[in-house]
């Protein structure tokens, strides 16, 4: 079990002394994760209602994420197929398979495969919605829905639909107006349907946005460097370098320099591989106005009522509850843009590279963004990149198959990027679950353990509190040691740390009361160390 890890609701902590605390009713989930908690509500708040039908042991907490993960297979195809055809589908399919980092993620409870298979989910309606020429209220639903669940997952869906709406905005057919005696305005019900779609996806996700810039802070995530993106486009951090192994696991600078070549010759030949017709309508009839309206305002008022409990950022939030009725402006905007910009494609794009340029753009364009938004805000977690890593497969599966005519050259090209993520299989599974070994530190401590030991750890710390997963059940002294001790004369005291490489021994108040005792026992895991401490003279 790893920190973050320990975040989900419906695990059993200690009470007071644990960060975070325990969460076991709705009300106490969203009320804490709203305040404490920097990442969105709707992944904890779903966990919740698992954890309480499921229970919390390590396969049941995972076992989402595994869903998830084989859910994305299936969209990553059809997402190909639709653009490229069966065969690169189904390899791209294959690699997301086999795709180390993705199934190390897999396997963890966190939101970020959850968030891939929402982008995935995301676009390939996106993209079912602008091949249908009338509408469809369930695809609609289901794309609204999609979402609102994704910005109420990971951060980085809202760069994802504004990708979306950019693209929407490029390759939409240009609808012509009504001609009446207002034919020369434009007002909300003359943009096209999906702008009003995705007006109201962005109405109902407004409220997430503002707990994102609730919760910002600095130095959250790596500073920005050249080796971020070598990693991300050597196949989506496929053998990312990992600071939590001893010795550090990482590949040869050789093998990181022909990875990468590897990785853009296949996406450099993305350009060339064959596209699939498949026009695009600017679907009608309009949502009624009173519809966004009438939800613009309801979110505007949720707004205003989070920025009221929140304990800091007060004006600027409440400021924010203006992004709702700005929303509404996106279907007049598209309206803008389509009577006074050509269509991109009419001039710079074949018609079956419409939909390839999606994949480039959240693919390439999007990470391209985040990294140079990085030098300002703190954006560059590999795991949260999880969004657009499966789009970069589809591309350099597109290049794989094209780069070579020759049928025998196509299956080398093929079965060496199927050996290259296989090996990426072996790879990650050397990764460490969590930095430090907390479940074997507690089995070891609980073989020894005696009824009246105290054990010493911090009062509310993140570090501690995956310990609390495996003993919650124990006389835990986390402040004022001096006085426990001379309260339990006779008892033994178990002193748990989290030495790292460059720190061997922990050495603060604990230790420093536990001068007088005599060490009798020690036990050393991962980054992890128990010690048994008993009174002086005691046999």
């Amino acid at each position: 079990m790893s920190h973050p890890e320990i975040y989900v609701p419906g695990i059993e902590l200690v009470p007071g002394i644990s960060e975070p605390p325990p969460r076991h009713d709705l009300a106490e989930t969203l009320w804490w994760h709203f305040h404490d908690e920097p990442h969105p509500v709707g992944w904890y708040t779903a966990m919740l209602g698992w954890t309480k039908t499921f229970g919390t042991s390590h396969f049941a907490l995972r076992f989402p994420g595994i869903l998830f993960a084989m859910g994305s297979i299936p969209l990553i195809f059809l997402i190909a197929r639709s653009i490229f055809g069966s065969s690169i589908g189904c390899l791209a399919a294959l690699l997301l398979s086999l795709h180390g980092f993705h199934i190390f993620w897999s396997q963890m409870a966190r939101m970020y495969v959850a968030g891939a298979f929402l982008s995935l989910l995301a676009t390939w309606l996106l993209l079912c919605l602008v091949r249908t020429p009338r509408p469809r209220p369930w695809l609609e639903c289901a794309y609204i829905a999609s979402v609102v669940g994704g910005v109420l997952t990971v951060e980085f869906f809202w760069p994802l639909i504004m990708i979306h709406l950019l693209w929407t905005a490029l390759v939409l057919p240009r609808p012509e107006l009504v001609s009446t005696r207002s034919s020369h305005r434009i007002g909300l019900w003359q943009g096209a349907r999906l702008f009003q779609i995705q007006s109201l996806a962005f109405i109902l996700a407004a409220p997430a946005l503002v707990h994102a810039v609730y919760r910002a802070r600095k130095g959250a995530a790596l500073d920005p460097s050249p080796d971020f993106l070598i990693e991300y486009f050597s196949f989506g951090f496929l053998f990312a370098k990992d600071e939590f192994t001893i010795p550090q696991l990482q590949i040869g600078q050789v093998w990181v320099w022909l990875l990468l070549a590897f990785a853009l010759l296949l996406l450099t030949a993305s350009l060339k591989a064959p596209k699939r017709e498949a026009p695009i309508f600017a679907t009608t009839p309009r949502i009624s106005v009173w519809i966004p309206g009438l939800l613009a305002v309801c979110s505007a008022g949720f707004i205003f009522w989070l920025a009221s409990i929140a304990h800091r950022r007060n004006e600027a939030l409440m400021a924010m509850s203006i992004l709702p009725f700005l929303a509404l402006l996106i279907p007049v905007l598209g309206a803008v843009w389509g009577k006074f910009v050509p269509r991109l494609p009419s001039h710079t794009l074949h018609h079956p590279q419409e939909r390839a340029l999606l994949l480039w753009l959240l693919a390439v364009a999007a990470p391209l963004i985040l990294f140079a938004a990085s030098h300002f805000v703190s954006v560059l977690a590999p795991q949260a990149f999880l969004v657009f890593v499966p789009y970069l497969l589809i591309l350099c599966a597109a290049g794989a198959v094209w780069l070579f005519q020759n049928i025998r050259l196509r299956l080398v090209t093929t079965g060496l990027c199927l050996l290259v993520f296989a090996a990426s299989i072996l790879y990650a599974s050397r990764k460490p679950g969590a930095p430090n070994d907390y479940q074997g530190i507690a089995q070891a401590v609980l073989s020894e353990m005696q009824s009246g030991d105290l054990v010493f750890l911090r009062n509310r710390d993140w570090v501690d509190t995956p310990l609390f997963y495996y003993i919650n059940d124990a006389n835990f002294v986390v402040s004022e040691y001096d006085a426990s001790l001379q309260a339990n004369p006779t008892s033994r005291v178990w002193l748990i740390t989290w030495p790292h490489e460059e720190a061997f021994v922990i050495t603060d108040a604990r230790r420093e009361a536990l001068s007088d005792y005599d060490k009798t026992l020690e036990i050393e895991k991962l980054r992890a160390r128990a010690e048994l401490f008993e009174p002086e003279g005691k046999p």
